[in-house]
């Protein structure tokens, strides 16, 4: 699966991992450390190994902070 995303200038296209049952994960980024939080819209669509498509659905948000934590 793969998301495709866009913050300012920046867009990108994100490869997912299946992490359990309808669960998946990606790296949006690199990104520059913003000036306050960034709320990203995301809308998803499913591809299978045979080229069926289904969504796009969301928008989902993820959050882009503007500060960092340790670990």
């Amino acid at each position: 699966m793969t998301f495709r995303y866009t913050v300012g200038r920046t867009s990108g296209t994100v490869a997912m991992s299946s992490v359990g049952r309808g669960v998946f994960q990606g790296t949006l980024g690199p990104f520059d450390q913003p000036a306050e939080t960034v709320r990203i819209p995301l809308h998803v669509t499913a591809v299978d190994a045979a080229g069926n498509s289904a969504g796009p659905v969301g928008p989902a948000y993820v959050s882009l902070q503007s500060f960092c934590t340790p670990g």
